[in-house]
């Protein structure tokens, strides 16, 4: 089904995305981002951010070791969640204003929920697992997805702090998508089942912000507060590959969780500002589609749409033609379906536990 990939490695494609050093430590380069109240990081903030930043009295900073930032509750008490948001959407709308980070380019954005909020104080869940920075945190796995908010308490399902999406990188704090990837299969008769023939690649407008032109996942999008990825699957299924709700609803299979946490600094072509912490947590699905439904691009985000066969999907790979979250999501896949394997990948260990990385925060939920 694939093509013979003999003396190559999946783990530099791995490591676009996962390419945060795992030797170093997070407090000595970064500002932790505190909510008043919880002793653990939500977020990292860089120090030219934090120079940069024009913060308001809803902001306490510490230039002490451990520095840190430290988001005030103007509620008293009363209503902490939307005093944290209020605070961050005051800034945020601020930093739109004057224009001051590339990464928002003067644009709103939807809203985020802040994964490691609430506080261990109001959820039953254990001690915070992040105050020794990268050496601590939530392991999140393949089996994580459903069950990752099962010791969250009342004030989690009542209470939630975001952040625009777009402003979220230069607070360092975990952004959540979901990806799926649509494929068809051939089959000598109707009760065979087949063989993967093909997989569904767009590749990305010229216009975006991120990785224009590369090749992405079939469907992708970052899951907004109020949302779940399954909701997000669908929506963009819709509005990125006018693939019929009930369709996706339907076919659709959810198939695990990667994490990975990266650098901008890293990515290749970034045109936002450097050295942002962006830890992400990847819900990921798959379809299998019928031979004369064809995804077509729909509101602008894709260029145009391919049907890939395997061999060439792992060439795109090798040759870094893959928007980086995306190249990890597909290898995913292929890990999934038996392409790549124990016996053709000598990385095969790595690749596995950096697509599942500890991430250095709480996770309260998702």
């Amino acid at each position: 089904m694939g093509r013979s990939t003999i003396g190559k490695s999946y783990l530099p494609i791995v490591q676009n995305a996962d390419n945060f050093p795992y030797d170093r430590n997070l407090q000595d380069v970064y500002y932790q981002l505190l909510l008043a109240g919880d002793p653990a990081p939500h977020g990292y903030l860089r120090p030219e951010t934090v120079a940069r930043m024009p913060w308001t009295s809803s902001f306490r900073v510490s230039h002490e070791h451990p520095r840190t930032v430290t988001v005030l509750d103007s509620s008293g008490g009363a209503d902490t969640a939307a005093a944290f948001t209020t605070a961050f959407q005051e800034l945020v709308d601020i930093c739109i204003a004057q224009d001051t980070f590339r990464l928002i380019a003067r644009t709103h954005s939807e809203p985020f929920a802040i994964l490691s909020y609430p506080s261990t104080s109001s959820s039953s869940s254990s001690r915070p697992e992040a105050e020794a920075g990268a050496g601590t945190a939530t392991r999140t796995g393949a089996g994580a997805g459903a069950g990752a908010g099962a010791g969250v308490g009342r004030r989690a399902a009542t209470a939630t702090v975001t952040m625009e999406r777009f402003a979220a990188p230069l607070f360092g704090i975990v952004l959540q998508g979901a990806h799926m990837i649509a494929y068809v299969r051939s089959r000598a008769t109707e009760d065979d089942s087949g063989v993967i023939s093909g997989l569904w690649i767009p590749r990305r407008a010229k216009h975006l912000f991120s990785s224009p032109g590369m090749l992405d996942a079939t469907v992708a999008g970052g899951i907004a507060a109020g949302t779940t990825a399954l909701e997000t699957i669908i929506k963009e299924a819709g509005e990125e590959a006018a693939l019929p709700p009930e369709l996706v609803r339907t076919r659709v299979r959810s198939t695990g969780l990667l994490s990975y946490l990266s650098s901008t600094d890293a990515i290749h072509g970034w045109p936002g500002e450097q050295g942002l912490l962006c830890p992400g947590l990847v819900y990921t699905y798959e379809i299998e589609l019928p031979a004369d439904v064809v995804p077509r691009p729909h509101d602008g985000e894709v260029g145009s749409y391919g049907l890939m066969s395997v061999g060439d999907v792992q060439a795109a790979l090798l040759n870094n033609e893959f928007k980086p979250d995306a190249a990890v999501v597909v290898v995913d896949f292929l890990i999934r379906h038996g392409v790549i394997t124990a016996d053709n990948e000598r990385a095969f260990v790595e690749i596995s536990e950096r697509t599942h990385r500890r991430l250095p925060f709480r996770v309260a939920g998702g």
